[in-house]
Parts: structure tokens; C-alpha cells; sequence
């Protein structure tokens, strides 16, 4: 029988290996490399949510991990590669937390238990995210491919919607909402605090049951 992690991780996630603790991860039985990188990453990551415009240097990754710009070049040979990876980084953890939703619910008696994860676990990555999404956005903007773990991601999670929900138009609606959401908090379109969308949420969850 398929298990939720198999369902949403496979061998080449960034997250193969590690478990959660609280917002961060920790290594379970990964080389000193892996947790360089995960180090590397999440200093990149640290340094594009401080930073408007999604600008940042590979010295300023190394001095804020540190590490070297030698040991960063060792891990990530280009900016490039970094950015790939950061990409990938936030499509795992917003997999992990959809995850780690699809699992509290197992014994969930009420219906809809994929879109409700689905719901959950997305916007508790986007809480995690802050500005982070909008300088992601900046630093691959000469190169749209960076995105296609992100397309790749969305098209395995909309299949799913579509195939295991009881309701396949309602998931759709559920999908395009939380996007919405996303998008909003992304380029901060309108004030989410006048939106209250953490309420919004709760309430968006509390109909799907």
C-alpha cells in the first residue's frame, strides 16, 4: 500500500533524508555535503527574503552560511545552480507540509481530506514563506526554466485534486483560491490584513468538511 510520503516525495527531492523540526530541518543519516548545502540553501533563502529585488551574491551566501566561496562553488558551481536548488528547496518543503497535513487527517472522519491537506499545508508554507516568494520571482527573472519544478509540482498536485477528491469542479475552486491567495501574497495586490485571510482560511476549511 502507498504510503502519504510516497505519494508526494520521490529520490531526487531535497528533502530525502532529513525530518522536520518546528520551520527548519534537521539531518537524519546525510553526510557533513548535505548539510553544507541544506546550510548554503538556507542562508540563500535568508538573504533573498532580506534583500528587495531578489539580489544577492554568492559572497554574501557564503559569509551568511559560513562557508567558504570555495565550499559554496563545490556545492552549487553557478548562481544559477543555487537558484535551481532554492527552487526545488520551496517546492519540498511546501510538499512536506502538504504531506504533513495528508497524515493528520488519515483518521479524519469528515470528507475532503486531500483539499482540506491541500489547503492547510499550503498556506502554512506560504506563512513560512514571507517575502521570500517575491524575490524568487526577481532572481529568475532572466531565465523562466528555473520555474519548472514549480510547473511540474502544480500539475502533480492539480492531478491529484482532480482524481482523488470526491468533488473535482470544487477542488478546482479550492486549487484557484489558495493560488489566488498565493499570488496575492506574492505581489502584495491588496493588504492581506484587510483580506483577513488567515479567517478566511479557517472558514474556506471548516465548509470543505
Amino acid at each position: 500500500m502507498t504510503g502519504v510520503a510516497d505519494l508526494w516525495f520521490g529520490q531526487n527531492s531535497i528533502l530525502c533524508g532529513y525530518r522536520r523540526r518546528g520551520k527548519g530541518l534537521i539531518v537524519k543519516g546525510t553526510t557533513k555535503a548535505s548539510r553544507t548545502q541544506h546550510r548554503i540553501l538556507e542562508a540563500a533563502i535568508d538573504l533573498v527574503q532580506a534583500q528587495a529585488g531578489g539580489q544577492f551574491s554568492l559572497d554574501a551566501v557564503a559569509k551568511h552560511a559560513g562557508v567558504s566561496k570555495g565550499g559554496l562553488l563545490y556545492n552549487f558551481p553557478s548562481k544559477q545552480a543555487l537558484i535551481r536548488a532554492m527552487v526545488q528547496y520551496h517546492v519540498d518543503e511546501t510538499r512536506a507540509h502538504i504531506a504533513e497535513e495528508e497524515r493528520k487527517l488519515a483518521d479524519d472522519p469528515y470528507r475532503h481530506k486531500l483539499m482540506r491537506a491541500f489547503l492547510k499545508g499550503h498556506c502554512k508554507r506560504m506563512q513560512e514563506e514571507g517575502k521570500t516568494g517575491s524575490g524568487m520571482l526577481a532572481a529568475i527573472a532572466d531565465d523562466h526554466s528555473l520555474l519548472d519544478p514549480v510547473r511540474a509540482f502544480h500539475k502533480e498536485v492539480y492531478e491529484r485534486l482532480q482524481k482523488e477528491s470526491e468533488d473535482p469542479e470544487l477542488a478546482t475552486l479550492v486549487y484557484l483560491a489558495v493560488e489566488g491567495i498565493h499570488c496575492n501574497g506574492i505581489f502584495q495586490v491588496l493588504d492581506e490584513q484587510l483580506l483577513d485571510v488567515d479567517e478566511q482560511l479557517d472558514r474556506m476549511s471548516e465548509i470543505l468538511k
